[in-house]
Order: structure tokens, then C-alpha cells, then sequence
């Protein structure tokens, strides 16, 4: 029989954390899926969460609690997860229950149906979501910016409730960064993935800690560390300015020998302005090329990733 791991990265939570267990306990009871639950504590300073989490790690047999240092941010928590993770499969979700346990089932059978598949997000219609209505306007957003600088595959929505291969979180784990993004990894080492509706419910406790600065920071560090087109635009533009500052050079020493400009040291003024700035666009564009290729570098995944 597979396990299933599943990974939840927790701040500041407790009550929702016991419903979580009793309805993945359920699930395993009536389906007869076998699950380990890992529950990583990314908010060692909140007491609260520390102790309900070794209450549940006593009560059940089937979790495991990891407890960081300091607090590292949802992504390098999931990703200490998968780390952890003994499963078959590994499934990811947050803590807050708007991620309903009760479609996991779904998204296991969906895994099933399809063997060239490693990897599965599962996501609301639309007009389902229970986001606040900026919260869905800058998803809006990001997908956008993932679709252009992340080669997404048009069609393809990222989401935080997901499911993986073993295979496919070993190499996600492999290839991480100082900043990372668990779903952009994910791209960076498949394009077998899929995804599939489910339901998305209010969030019961709390409130989120992604405010907008917040996710607009993950956008930026999005295209900084998973797409080279920013510096491709900008090698593009030196180029474009360097060629045409040798064209507005040329132009006006054709002036000058033809028409003869009033302006005493006009002509070579503008020449050697335009040439230095050219001469810097062109330098920027030479360093981009540099920098795209350290950022491969940094990129470079294991070659044993490679094989599914």
C-alpha cells in the first residue's frame, strides 16, 4: 500500500491543526489511503503552537513534528518537509483549512489515472475562491507574471495544495535556492503537470499573514530568481543603444564634412557623449549575458533529476 506524506507548513496555528488530523484520520479509516502527517513549526517563538503540536504528536502515531529555528517563511518550511517526507506521494497544503481535506481523495485518484503525471495542483473555479477580492486581484497578477517570465505552460494555475511524486519532491528539494518558490521548482523540474478544480473553503481561524507588500515581494523574487528575461531585455536595449549611437555618430560626422554645423565643438561633444553611452548599454548587456549564466549555473539541476 503507498503512503502518502502530508506536509503542512504551520505559523501561529492550533485549533485548525486538530481538524486537520481528525479529517485526514477519517479519510484513512473510510478510504484506507495511509497517511504520515508532517506538520513543520515555522513559528518556534508562538508557545502555543509548539505545545498543541507535541499534544497531537503524542495522541496519533502517524505525525511527525518539525520545529525550525526561527522562522524561515511557508516555502523553505514546505521545502523542509519534503525533505522529511518517507511517502510514496507527498501532498502540500497550509493550515488554515481553506484547503479541504476532504479533497485529497480527488487529487490522489487523479495522480492514479494518470502514471505519466508527477505532479498535481489543485485549485478553485474562479468564482469559488474565498479570497478577499485584492487577494484574487493579485493572484490575477502573478498568474500573469508567471505565464510570461517563468515559461509556464499557458493553461497551468500554481497553488499551494498540490501533490507530487516522490521522485519530483526529491528534485524540488534538490534545486533550491536562497529564495525559493516550492511551485516555480516544481516547473523548473517537470512539465508533467496537471491540474484539477476542487473545492476552496473560508478560512476559519485567523487571518492571512500574506499582505500585499508580502506578495508582491514573492512576485519580484519570482522573476529574479526563476526567469532571465529581465536581463535579456536589458542586454537587447545595450544592443539597440549601442548601434544606434554609432548611427547618430556617423550621422553627425556627415554633418559636419557635408553640411558644416554652426556650433563649435558641437560635433564632437555629441559624438563621444553618444559613443560612452552607448559604449555603457552595450557594457550592461554583456554583463546580463554573464549574470544569465550564473544564474543557470545556480540552476544547474542533478543529473540523476533528470531521469523520471
Amino acid at each position: 500500500m503507498a503512503l502518502f506524506s502530508v506536509v503542512i507548513p504551520v505559523f501561529k496555528s492550533t485549533k485548525s491543526l486538530g481538524m486537520i488530523v481528525s479529517e485526514l484520520n477519517a479519510i484513512n479509516a473510510e478510504k484506507g489511503f495511509q497517511f504520515e502527517i508532517i506538520f513543520v513549526n515555522d513559528s518556534p517563538f508562538f508557545l502555543d503552537t509548539g505545545v498543541f503540536l507535541e499534544r497531537l504528536k503524542k495522541k496519533y502515531n502517524n505525525i511527525k513534528v518539525l520545529t525550525l529555528r526561527k522562522n524561515q517563511g511557508q516555502h523553505i518550511a514546505t521545502l523542509v518537509g519534503l525533505s522529511q517526507a518517507s511517502g510514496d506521494y507527498i501532498i502540500t497544503m497550509d493550515d488554515d483549512l481553506q484547503h479541504p481535506v476532504q479533497e485529497i481523495p480527488k487529487m490522489i485518484n487523479a495522480m492514479h489515472s494518470n502514471s505519466h503525471t508527477e505532479g498535481i495542483f489543485a485549485i478553485p473555479n474562479y468564482r469559488e475562491r474565498k479570497h478577499s477580492l485584492w487577494r484574487s486581484a493579485g493572484s490575477y497578477v502573478f498568474k500573469k507574471i508567471d505565464l510570461i517570465f517563468l515559461d509556464k505552460p499557458k493553461g497551468l494555475v500554481l497553488s499551494s495544495f498540490r501533490i507530487m511524486t516522490k521522485d519530483l519532491a526529491s528534485a524540488t528539494v534538490n534545486s533550491y535556492n536562497a529564495m525559493p518558490a516550492v511551485s516555480s521548482l516544481m516547473l523548473n523540474c517537470s512539465n508533467n503537470l496537471k491540474n484539477i478544480k476542487v473545492e476552496h473553503n473560508s478560512r476559519e481561524f485567523g487571518k492571512t499573514n500574506y499582505t500585499f507588500p508580502k506578495l508582491m515581494t514573492l512576485a519580484i523574487n519570482g522573476i529574479l530568481y526563476y526567469s532571465s528575461l529581465p536581463l535579456r531585455i536589458l542586454g537587447v536595449i545595450g544592443i539597440i543603444g549601442f548601434l544606434g549611437s554609432m548611427l547618430f555618430i556617423f550621422s553627425i560626422v556627415i554633418r559636419k564634412l557635408m553640411i558644416d554645423i554652426d556650433f563649435p565643438g558641437y560635433a564632437s561633444t555629441v559624438s563621444l557623449i553618444s559613443f560612452f553611452g552607448g559604449l555603457n548599454l552595450f557594457a550592461f548587456g554583456i554583463i546580463g549575458e554573464y549574470l544569465i549564466r550564473i544564474i543557470r549555473e545556480q540552476q544547474k539541476p542533478k543529473l540523476a533529476d533528470l531521469v523520471k
